[in-house]
């Protein structure tokens, strides 16, 4: 419920009033954009400012998503019952990107054959992981593996083109169908400075430079040192669940990943 609140919040306006606001959004006029652009990416907002809470809920290394519950999660903290986690605050920029959920949807009926194709291949490998260890069952779709390997191809090249290090960046998805079409993902940074971060990524994000940074992200995706072997594999990374993504082209420091570097395959885009 917390991430649907979140993207509706990210997909308004939200400009400098009271002194102590921790969140600036400022949408730009997609038309403001190159042609090829637009029938996309139905929001592009500049995120100057956000605080990001970070809590320590329990340990996820080994086996990670075990779904245990609340009491148990907090015995692996404590060995006293607590009402509270530990949690650190930080404040740093971002991009909010949202595509176009209608265009997105009809190019994914469009092109039903080969996206399904690769997708079942990769529900089929987690499912299997799933059921040995003892997991309840859990399916991506067609639209969250294309928003998820374009945050990471994003990531990528912002990387080098804004000067941040690779674990400064991170992801946050907004991909759903449960509580109404969400396609977005903010990409962001945060760091522990009370001040946060200098302004370069949400740069970036301006007319006539993210147009830039879309681009050499998607001819990026085209060709990996890896190839063949990286766009025919039938499952690499992280639980063999990842198609066409490895650490030459499409995977990011693990700390910048909601899904631990698992459901990515740039051959869909």
């Amino acid at each position: 419920r917390y991430r649907r609140r979140e993207y509706d919040v990210l997909r308004r306006s939200v400009q400098k009033g009271y002194p102590k606001t921790d969140l600036f959004v400022t949408p730009k006029d997609v038309s403001d954009y190159e042609a090829f652009l637009a029938p996309w990416f139905s929001r592009i907002s500049l995120v100057p400012k956000l605080r990001e809470t970070r809590a320590f809920a329990g340990f996820s290394r080994i086996r990670p998503q075990i779904p245990d519950t609340k009491d148990s999660i907090f015995n692996l903290i404590s060995r006293e019952p607590k009402d509270w986690l530990p949690a650190s605050v930080v404040r740093g920029e971002g991009l909010f990107l949202e595509l176009d959920a209608n265009r997105l949807n009809s190019w994914c009926a469009d092109h039903h054959e080969f996206v399904g194709a690769r997708v079942d291949k990769i529900n089929k490998t987690m499912s299997d992981l799933r059921d040995k260890r003892g997991y309840g069952p859990e399916n991506i779709d067609a639209r969250f593996l294309v928003v998820h390997t374009l945050a990471h191809l994003l990531i990528n090249q912002l990387i080098f083109d804004c000067g941040y290090g690779s674990a400064s960046l991170r992801e946050r998805l907004y991909c759903s169908s449960d509580e109404g079409d969400m396609t977005g993902v903010l990409i962001y940074t945060a760091a522990g400075d009370s001040e946060g971060t200098l302004g370069g990524l949400v740069r970036f994000g301006e007319p006539g430079r993210f147009e830039t940074v879309l681009r050499r992200a998607l001819e990026s995706a085209r060709w990996c040192s890896s190839d063949p072997i990286c766009i025919e594999s039938e499952g690499q990374g992280p639980d063999n669940c990842n198609l066409a993504a490895c650490h030459a082209c499409g995977l990011l420091p693990e700390t910048s990943c909601e899904t631990q570097n698992r459901f990515l395959d740039r051959g869909v885009l």
